[in-house]
């Protein structure tokens, strides 16, 4: 991945986070809104619905009461019924002004749910107002009926008619029926309240999940490019690191690593007084092969160079490219003649290597240098000076062959 499409992949990603960020915000922020209308409606119902269904109980139990002292006024016999009179009314009105008390708080309770921002529950509550509004009246109108012909009854006893007592009592039991029926219809109106709140819980508990999935699959999403972008610099940092130590076109070791590395191994020779050999190698005419041939052929030649050398050494020696064709071998543990055989091999494996270019064939020599390090020195330039001598006397002898030096001059 390239330096502008790092830069562009950051962009995107910080964008995503920052997106994330305002999105898990806004879904809190619209979540607790929403619970909180939930919980004001449930406060409603809880709190309103339900207690207004159960203020209808004291009024038709206040209406149960009149219609039993209406069927006791009924049932009294002629010579008790002046004497019981007077009780009977005491009750009737004692029950009726529990009637009015018990409606004008149901019309308070009623008056204040017209202020509800809902369009559905003030149509609802203006006609149970209206039902409500219809029933005192025909409470009053019954009651005073009642106490018109209590007084008829007080003063002549004569003027009882069990006629009109009937037609009082089935007043009475239509005035029960349509309390009944009012309170049923606050019933529906409460179970729909609840019904209505549930279903807005349950809206706002699916609203909030799928918008916390979409978040997660963004946050997926952005996590993806991370890792994309992680990988990335994780491979960029791994070629830098490979190539502070290789050489990228034989994957050898580089000039710096390679003497790190040979000075490390020097050391530890002298300090266990064992024998290290150092090569110095290069292919003959290799500029001839440039110019001629092109940089293409020539990288071409190099890699194959490279590989019959991987192939040929131990894997206790180590390889290195000092630049263009001058390649080094360290030999650790190896006098010089053993290090020359290898070399040997080297120089004729790779003379047998063929290279193609324009319908025509070639092969390219290779001449090497080797030197046995002296215990005395300890520092490679040494060893590598005297690599060096015996290449340029291999060179000097016609090229295309191994020459080594089994100690250094100065023994």
């Amino acid at each position: 991945m390239s330096v502008k499409q790092h830069r562009k992949t950051n962009r995107l990603i910080f964008g995503l986070a920052s997106t994330i960020a305002l999105l898990i915000l806004v879904n809190g922020g619209f979540a607790y809104w929403q619970m909180q209308q939930v919980k004001a409606e449930f406060y409603e119902v809880a709190h309103r619905d339900l207690p207004l269904a159960s203020q209808l109980l004291p009024l038709i139990d206040r209406q149960f009461e009149q219609t039993l002292l209406i069927e006791k006024l009924h049932q009294i016999e002629d010579q008790h019924r002046r004497q019981m009179i007077h009780i009977l009314e005491e009750s009737f009105i004692r029950t009726g002004d529990k009637f009015d008390q018990a409606s004008a708080e149901l019309n308070t309770m009623l008056s204040a749910m017209l202020d509800s921002p809902r369009e559905a529950t003030r149509q609802k509550i203006t006609r149970i107002r209206q039902l409500l509004s219809q029933i005192i009246t025909e409470h009053r109108q019954y009651q005073d009926q009642v106490l018109s012909m209590v007084n008829l009854m007080k003063t002549d006893n004569k003027q009882y008619q069990p006629a009109f007592i009937n037609v009082l009592s089935a007043e009475e039991k239509d005035l029960t029926r349509e309390l009944i029926s009012l309170r049923d219809e606050l019933q529906r109106f409460t179970l729909a309240s609840a019904h209505a709140v549930e279903r807005h819980e349950a809206w706002v508990i699916k609203g909030v999940v799928i918008f916390t999935l979409f978040v997660f699959s963004l946050g997926a999403i952005m996590l993806l490019m991370m890792r994309q972008v992680m990988r990335g610099r994780e491979q960029a940092i791994e070629k830098i690191t490979y190539y502070a130590s290789y050489d990228p076109l034989t994957d050898l070791y580089n000039r710096r690593h390679f003497f790190e590395q040979l000075q490390l191994q020097i050391e530890q020779s002298i300090k266990q007084q064992r024998p290290l050999s150092l090569c110095v190698c290069d292919l003959d005419h290799f500029k001839q092969v440039n110019d001629s041939r092109g940089h293409q052929m020539g990288d071409q030649v190099l890699s194959r160079f490279a590989d019959v050398l991987k192939q040929q050494v131990r894997s206790s020696d180590f390889i290195g490219r000092f630049g263009g064709d001058e390649f080094v071998i360290c030999f650790p543990d190896t006098e010089a003649a053993e290090a020359a055989a290898v070399a040997e091999r080297v120089r004729k494996c790779f003379a047998e290597s063929l290279f193609r270019s324009d319908g025509d064939s070639f092969s390219v020599s290779s001449t090497f240098g080797v030197a046995e390090l002296d215990p005395r020195f300890s520092h490679e330039d040494h060893l590598m000076e005297q690599a060096d001598m015996a290449l340029y006397q291999a060179k000097d002898l016609g090229r295309n062959q191994v020459y080594f030096n089994a100690r250094s001059e100065s023994d």
